[in-house]
């Protein structure tokens, strides 16, 4: 292992095996190295979870920032906006936000607040295409209370579990209705 760097990436594919019940053990098999070389990027192992929150925000945010400021048409740009955070996610199931929620909550609190901030993004995204006359007018506030409501319902282990879903592919359904809407 070379860097921290790699230890959040393997971090997270344990992750996306154990939830965030991994353990630093996990993470020697899978990189081959001894505890104390893990040591040597983070103090503990909820020092790592907080890195790996703060990598795929940080992450989604410069992905945020090069689309935004892209030239491409306003309706690309909501449809790339959603793909990233989609990628940001992919894999993780209803265990991953349970175990944050129960087991780190500052994390999960860092994870919501990102999730609203991006919402907010969003939103501002879709003021723009209804002021160009690239998306049609809608009622601003119906849209931001259904998109918050949504997102909430999504997040929740419970739900996740029961309908046998990963958060991409519940944020992924919502995608699908918001652009395409339900009609075939």
């Amino acid at each position: 292992m070379n860097d921290k760097e790699e230890l959040i990436h393997a971090a997270i594919e344990e992750i996306k095996i154990h939830s965030m019940r991994f353990t630093m053990e996990d993470l020697t098999r899978r990189l081959r190295v001894s505890k104390t070389s893990l040591y040597k990027f983070v103090a503990s192992k909820d020092e790592l979870v907080s890195e790996i929150v703060s990598e795929l925000i940080a992450s989604f945010n410069r992905e945020e920032s090069e689309i935004l400021n892209s030239s491409k048409p306003i309706q690309k740009k909501l449809q790339l906006f959603t793909q990233s955070f989609m990628r940001i996610t992919q894999g993780f199931d209803s265990r991953v936000y349970g175990d944050l929620q129960r087991f780190y909550k500052d994390e999960w609190e860092k994870w919501s607040a990102f999730r609203q901030e991006k919402i907010s993004v969003f939103m501002k995204l879709l003021q723009e295409g209804i002021d160009s006359g690239a998306v049609k007018p809608v009622n601003f506030a119906v849209v931001y209370q259904c998109l918050n409501a949504a997102m909430e319902a999504i997040a929740k282990p419970d739900f996740l579990e029961s309908n046998n879903l990963t958060y991409s592919q519940a944020v992924d359904t919502l995608q699908d209705i918001v652009f395409h809407g339900l009609l075939a």
